[in-house]
């Protein structure tokens, strides 16, 4: 055959070996790799948990301002009365039921509407009554019934009804209308915290006086620190210190040297201006 007629395979249909083909990662490339995307996750996971566990506390917050625009607008249509706050033994006022004695009431929802409920009608949202940080459930023994409802309570001297009033009425204001709170300050009197699911029970917060010794326990579900709202209006986060009060499992008796006083100041004060306090 002559070289003339030898059929030639166009230049842009010639095969041209692909540099790249036949190259892949060896085993020692792939351990790189691997290894820096776990260095990312790690330094990216708790930036991720620091922004959810913020977005919680200002959810947290939230939540307590409406409970507090609540408070207060009952009070506004009821002669300055607040609303009552009583515990397990007598029980009416702002939310019913009675976790300890009767764990069913954990999780029902009817306990924080009406007319069990008497802020119900002011704001009818269940979401407002527990801290998005709340995991906790109630148990029947060792049978899970499911998670609380509520996390949120009502501080103790704002209209409470308890043995516990009966013991300090004489010695330490409980507020039963919005005038009368005075000393403290409305800037500084606490209503509604979330309590730690240790002594979380009815609605009412104790915090007793003349020691440093925890009543109810406060929540820690912030990094060690708990959502507060104040009879002015605002809400704010407080920080705890010490240890029995940051602690998951609470001792017996569980201490605050530091954390008592704080919150004593933000309860009430003595009805005689000269007895030391705390």
């Amino acid at each position: 055959m002559s070289p003339d007629l030898v059929c030639t395979r166009p230049a842009q249909y010639r095969i041209i070996p692909d540099a790249r083909r036949g190259h892949a990662f060896t085993l020692i490339e792939l351990l790189v790799v691997i290894a820096i995307i776990a260095i990312l996750a790690s330094m990216l996971l708790p930036s991720l948990s620091k922004a959810k566990a913020k977005a919680q506390g200002i959810g947290c917050l939230n939540n307590l301002k409406q409970l507090q625009v609540c408070w207060t607008m009952y009070a506004h249509d009821n002669a300055d009365k607040l609303v009552p706050n009583g515990d397990g033994a007598t029980y009416t006022g702002w939310i019913g039921g009675q976790f300890i004695v009767n764990p069913r009431d954990a999780t029902n929802v009817n306990l924080l509407k009406a007319p069990s409920g008497l802020l119900w009608n002011y704001n009818k949202s269940l979401g407002i009554y527990k801290c998005p940080a709340d995991h906790s459930v109630a148990k029947s023994g060792n049978v899970v019934l499911g998670p609380r409802v509520r996390s949120i309570a009502l501080s103790g001297n704002m209209n409470g009804n308890s043995w516990y009033t009966a013991d300090t009425k004489n010695s330490f204001f409980t507020f039963r209308k919005m005038s009368e709170i005075q000393r403290p300050p409305p800037s500084q009197a606490f209503v509604f915290l979330d309590e730690h699911p240790t002594t979380l029970d009815d609605g009412y917060f104790l915090v007793v006086f003349k020691t440093i010794i925890w009543g109810n326990d406060p929540g820690i579900y912030h990094n060690g620190a708990c959502g507060l709202s104040f009879a002015d209006g605002h809400s704010e986060t407080r920080k705890w210190r010490d240890p029995d009060t940051l602690a998951n499992v609470k001792p017996v008796s569980p201490k605050g040297p530091t954390d008592v006083p704080w919150l004593q100041f933000r309860t009430s004060a003595p009805i005689n201006p000269s007895i030391p306090f705390p």
